[in-house]
């Protein structure tokens, strides 16, 4: 399985985008906020047209604004639009609060480990190809 890493830093927050065969991985490290959002919404949508199953991995996020979260209901839905998904995973009980105050929470899905979600978003290829 390839995997090519594209590592991206604006102010002081990164964004790894790692593609493998079948899904996408973009780890997120820092705020989640005004200064990264167009970043972060040009990595999610470049790894949607390579692949419309993405896994946000937020081990690593500080805080998250609407605008962060704007650009993550806007990546589910492209995805969605293209036979995929954004999976949350990993994300910190305070980044599960924010979801739940803002009444998203039901709108993701979300696994506690990246492992977890890689496995759901390549499961249906596997049960597609059988």
């Amino acid at each position: 399985m390839g995997v090519v890493p594209v590592i991206g830093e604006h102010d002081g927050a990164r964004i790894t985008v790692r593609a493998m065969a079948g899904a996408s991985v973009v780890r997120i490290i820092g705020d989640l906020d005004l200064a990264v959002a167009t970043r972060l919404r040009t990595d999610l949508e470049s790894a949607i047209a390579r692949c419309p199953w993405v896994i946000v991995d937020l081990r690593g996020i500080g805080a998250v604004d609407s605008l962060g979260l704007g650009v993550l209901l806007a990546a589910r839905e492209s995805a969605l639009r293209q036979a995929g998904d954004l999976l949350l995973a990993a994300a910190p009980p305070f980044f599960r609060s924010v979801l739940r105050a803002a009444r998203i929470d039901a709108v993701f899905t979300t696994f506690d480990t990246v492992p977890q979600a890689v496995t759901r978003a390549l499961a249906p290829r596997a049960a597609a190809g059988r």
